[in-house]
C-alpha cells in the first residue's frame, strides 16, 4: 500500500490529541528566524501516527532551517520528534519520516518513488557597493534588486546573499533506504549504469542542484 493511500481514521476525542502532543510533537515554540517555506502559506494537513491516531491542523516546512512547523492557534510550533509518526499529508503532498527528517514522496514510476528532503542554503554573492553594484574582489556587476534578499541593508559593504538548492534524496533499494546528494553518491547506487548515467549528465547538462534534473536521472537509472 502506498503512503498516499494510507487509511486515515478520524480523531474522536481530546485524549487522542493529548497523546499526539505527548508522544509525537515534543512541540516547542519556533524561534524567530528568517524562514524559507516550502509552501506559500501554512496549509491544511494531517499527521498519521503509528497507532493510526490522527491530528489535523495547518503545517509548513522551513527548508532553510530544516524545521517542521505547525499552527497551534496563532502560535507557530515546531515538531521535533518523528518517532511515532507514520505519514504526514499536507495539501495533496505526502511525506514520511526517515530518521530525524521528513522526506516528500515523489512518484517516478508506478513501481519507484523518489524521496526528497527539501533544503536551501545561503549562497554569498559578494559585497554590496555604491549604486547597487555587487563587488567580487576588484570586479563589480549590476545588482538585480529582485535577486537578493529584500531584508538586507541598503548601506554599502553589506554582504549580499541568495539561496541555492541543497536537497537530499533517497531511494528504497532492495529493502534498504539509500541516500544521495551529488553525482558521486548517486553513481555509487547504480554501478551497472554508471556509463549511461554519466553520458546523460554530460550530454543533457544535468545538475544535482536542479530537482527536475534529478528526476530525469532517476528515471533513467530505474528503467528496465
Amino acid at each position: 500500500m502506498s503512503a498516499s493511500s494510507f487509511p486515515i481514521p478520524q480523531m474522536k476525542s481530546l485524549r487522542h490529541l493529548v497523546t499526539f502532543l505527548l508522544l509525537c510533537l515534543a512541540g516547542v515554540a519556533a524561534k524567530a528566524q528568517s524562514p524559507i517555506y516550502l509552501f506559500d502559506d501554512f496549509t491544511d494537513g494531517t499527521v498519521v501516527l503509528k497507532n493510526r491516531s490522527v491530528v489535523k491542523t495547518k503545517f509548513n516546512l522551513d527548508i532553510f532551517h530544516d524545521k517542521f512547523l505547525y499552527k497551534d492557534g496563532d502560535q507557530i510550533m515546531e515538531m521535533t520528534d518523528f518517532s511515532n509518526v507514520a505519514t504526514v499529508l499536507i495539501g495533496e503532498r505526502t511525506f514520511i519520516p526517515q530518521g530525524k527528517s521528513l522526506y516528500e514522496i515523489i512518484e517516478i514510476t508506478p513501481e519507484n518513488n523518489l524521496l526528497v528532503k527539501w533544503h536551501r542554503k545561503k549562497n554569498p554573492m559578494g559585497k554590496k557597493g555604491a549604486y547597487d553594484q555587487l563587488v567580487h574582489g576588484s570586479s563589480t556587476q549590476s545588482l538585480d534588486p529582485e535577486y537578493y534578499s529584500p531584508s538586507l541593508s541598503k548601506r554599502g559593504g553589506e554582504e549580499v546573499m541568495n539561496t541555492i538548492s541543497e536537497n537530499k534524496y533517497g531511494l528504497f533499494m532492495n529493502g534498504n533506504f539509500r541516500t544521495f546528494t551529488d553525482k558521486r553518491s548517486f553513481l555509487k547506487l547504480f554501478p551497472g549504469r554508471k556509463d549511461a548515467l554519466e553520458t546523460a549528465i554530460d550530454e543533457q547538462h544535468l545538475l544535482f542542484s536542479d530537482f527536475e534534473d534529478v528526476v530525469t536521472l532517476v528515471k533513467i537509472a530505474v528503467q528496465p
